[in-house]
């Protein structure tokens, strides 16, 4: 594989990862907007620390070579949850915007699979 391909794959995981870590860091310390948003969405305040933690364990995971995939299928599962909350309660605009995460999880989820189990090379391990 084209060693190109490897850095924009990286590039687009780490991006990820730093995203997720600052967002969930700010659910966890009780951000305004975020305790917010959860309250909005009709979910108590212990669901905001939880989805903070698995945010925050996602995005280091995330950026753990033999871990990336079990991270990004997890944050899969939890944007998926986050496009069904936003949109039950008719926040279109932001259902699209965790959409757009969770089809970058499915693409990490594909080309972790397409080129590392698929092929069972280990090139990808190296961040």
């Amino acid at each position: 594989m084209k060693k190109w391909l490897i850095v924009i794959g990286w590039i687009v995981v780490w991006g990820t990862a730093l995203f997720y870590a600052q967002n969930g860091i700010q659910k966890l310390m009780g951000a305004g907007q975020m305790v917010e948003m959860f309250h909005e969405l009709g979910y108590p305040a212990w669901s905001r620390i939880a989805v903070g933690l698995l945010e925050v364990v996602g995005a280091i995971l995330l950026v753990i070579p033999r871990a990336t995939s079990y991270a990004a299928a997890v944050l899969t599962l939890l944007m998926a949850g986050a496009v069904l909350s936003e949109w039950r309660v008719g926040q279109t605009f932001e259902a699209l915007l965790a959409g757009q995460w969770l089809v970058i999880f499915i693409l990490i989820l594909l080309f972790r699979y397409r080129f590392v189990y698929k092929s069972n090379k280990k090139e990808l391990d190296m961040p």
